[in-house]
């Protein structure tokens, strides 16, 4: 039987653009991929959140930010 890992509801990561640490709220019924646009509490600026379910890791799931310097 496989063990059920528990999704959190939130992450703390580093801005890309002013490096401040911030929580980050994750949607858990989300479904299996998120991407989402979410400002900088610190520096204002925009950054794309990205959530994926990770089956292998201890959370289940793996967020990173990236910039959003608009296309």
């Amino acid at each position: 039987m496989k063990k059920r890992r528990r999704v959190r509801d939130a992450a703390e990561l580093a801005c890309p653009f002013c490096g401040e640490v911030s929580a980050i709220s994750i949607d858990a019924g989300g479904g299996h991929a998120q991407s989402f646009v979410d400002d900088c509490t610190v520096c204002c600026r925009p950054r794309v959140v990205h959530v994926e379910r990770d089956e292998e890791s201890e959370t289940g799931v793996r967020v990173w930010l990236e910039r959003d310097d608009g296309f």
